[in-house]
């Protein structure tokens, strides 16, 4: 982004203020805390001569950090010509969210001049922060399931930025998935660097053919001042659709009827909700419910 900053006039020592003769331009003013932020600055010469033994001075606001020198001489500027600055801020993450002023003093003399001319362009940075989604750890159990079957989809989100993320959203995606308002998880609000762990239901189509495919998981986020720039992140999974035996046909048809839909979202909602219970009381209820299924 580059602003065009204006000046109210120009001051020569020991003359009143009259109407500026330089343009400066800013680039590069919106920072990203907690990285090094390029960041340039355009000096040119709109004035009906050349200018000499010209300095340009540049007052950083506390808070942020500037790399380097501050001031750039230059012997002349023609005129109609231009002088560029390159250099880099570092924003901290505590002014997240901040507005910051600053100023660029042009020093300069015309042929002629005894005295200096000033002119002093106002400067603003603003501080925003980083979100940096990354999915990983995701798995499908089982790894094995035949046409018809259903498998759940678990995994981590993490924020790696330094900005908490909103609205964030998980879900799964495959032309072989039954659409399922089960294969999305909303998880709402994810902190710098706290994982998130969630679990998704995924149902596979009756007519698929036995095959290797591959899931594709994506997650969505956004910041709550850009709500309409949202973040995004996504990975892959893996897994086999094998063709069905007698029996397996059988449980297939269980599962892709009522009943295994049923076992199904509670073995989704065990996942999701009594992760922490003793493993060994969950399997002995679910084994208890497994022999019923196969009655």
């Amino acid at each position: 982004m580059t602003l065009v900053l204006l000046l109210a006039g120009s001051t020569k020592v020991g003359q009143a203020q009259t109407a500026p003769h330089l343009t400066v331009t800013l680039t590069g003013q919106t920072l990203t805390a907690g990285f090094d932020n390029n960041v340039t600055v355009s000096v040119l010469n709109d004035f009906y001569s050349t200018i000499y033994d010209t300095d340009v001075a540049l007052s950083i606001p506390s808070g942020l950090t500037m790399y380097g020198g501050s001031h750039w001489h230059y012997s002349s500027i023609g005129m109609g010509q231009s002088v560029t600055i390159n250099f880099q801020v570092y924003a901290p993450t505590g002014a997240i969210g901040n507005s910051y002023q600053g100023s660029i003093t042009v020093t300069y003399k015309q042929l002629g001049d005894i005295s200096y001319t000033q002119e002093v362009h106002a400067v603003s940075f603003s501080v925003q922060g980083w979100i940096n989604l990354v999915l990983y750890g995701v798995q499908v159990t089982p790894a094995t399931t035949v046409p018809g079957g259903n498998a759940t989809l678990s995994g981590n989100l993490l924020n790696r930025g330094n900005l908490a993320a909103f609205n964030a959203n998980v879900t799964v995606e495959s032309a072989v998935l039954v659409p399922s308002a089960l294969s999305s998880a909303y998880l709402g609000e994810i902190d710098p660097n706290i994982p998130r762990p969630f679990s998704l239901l995924v149902v596979f189509k009756e007519d698929v053919v036995p095959g290797n495919y591959t899931l594709l998981v994506k997650a969505s986020a956004v910041d709550s001042s850009r709500p309409a720039s949202p973040y995004l992140a996504q990975t892959t999974s893996k897994i086999q659709i094998r063709r069905a035996t007698p029996q397996s046909t059988n449980l297939g048809q269980q599962n892709g009827g009522v009943i295994g839909i049923l076992f199904a979202i509670l073995r989704y909602l065990r996942d999701l909700f009594f992760g922490s219970v003793s493993p060994f009381i969950l399997s002995h209820s679910f084994m208890r419910y497994d022999s019923m299924v196969h009655l």
